[in-house]
């Protein structure tokens, strides 16, 4: 299937879900300033009733980055996402990232909000094949209810050439022809493993303290900043310093 035409989709859209052709519009206007991106047989686009939590629509593509054919997704609903994501990512998402980039997004005015596009890097794993493909998610609000609370949210997904180890998070504002990053967050791991304790020490490391300044800070021993340090090294599978700001950053 190549790429297909905004008609093509309005057309099976007003069959499927309750958007409607301006909505639809709106949302693909959004993607103009971030590339213009297509809706083809290498991107999901899907429909999501944020009411229900059911998909309302979601194209072929999903068969091949995820093994699951779109009857699947109307089934399931939100409870595919465990199914069709790396276990690590899944968590990450759904504990951290996916709760900040929501609380922030209600301190939006609701004009933000119907310009807002989540911007979200995650990896999916085929049900069948086993392959792990690293994916990059757009969306955005397309209806709202009489109290402006969003109603359906309308993606796009498609494989990403930025890998990562973790997760990745962006809230962007579209106005005009320009755009403006409101929230950017990177979850990293091995991050997620260090004791509160061992953050510290790495924030104090990123900002370029020395072992004894960070000693000092901290009113503890030498000894016992070198033996933090060197479990925060085996944590993050790192050798010094450069390699663990690389990796943290």
């Amino acid at each position: 299937m190549g790429k297909r035409t905004l008609k093509n989709h309005i057309e099976e859209l007003h069959n499927a879900t309750t958007i409607n052709s301006d909505e639809l519009e709106s949302f693909l206007a959004q993607f103009k300033i971030i590339g213009n991106i297509g809706i083809n047989a290498n991107s999901i686009f899907y429909v999501l009733n944020l009411n229900t939590m059911n998909y309302e629509y979601v194209n072929d593509a999903c068969l091949s980055f995820t093994g699951y054919t779109s009857k699947d997704f109307y089934e399931k609903g939100m409870r595919i996402l465990p199914l069709i994501m790396v276990e690590e990512d899944f968590n990450l998402l759904t504990a951290d990232l996916f709760p900040k980039m929501n609380d922030f997004s209600k301190q939006l005015s609701s004009e933000q909000r119907s310009k807002i596009v989540f911007e979200i890097y995650y990896k999916m794993r085929h049900k069948v094949s086993g392959k792990i493909i690293q994916m990059v998610e757009f969306s955005s609000y397309t209806k709202f209810d009489k109290n402006e609370i969003p109603i359906l949210s309308t993606g796009l997904c498609y494989e990403s050439s930025q890998v990562l180890s973790g997760v990745k998070g962006i809230v962007r504002l579209n106005e005009e022809q320009s755009q403006k990053t409101l929230f950017e967050e990177r979850i990293n791991y091995a991050v997620e493993q260090l004791t509160k304790s061992e953050n510290v020490i790495v924030n104090f490391l990123v900002d370029g303290l020395s072992r004894k300044e960070i000693a000092d800070n901290l009113s503890v021993s030498l000894h016992t900043i070198h033996t933090h340090i060197k479990n925060i090294y085996k944590k993050m599978d790192v050798s010094k310093v450069s390699e663990l700001i690389k990796k943290v950053n």
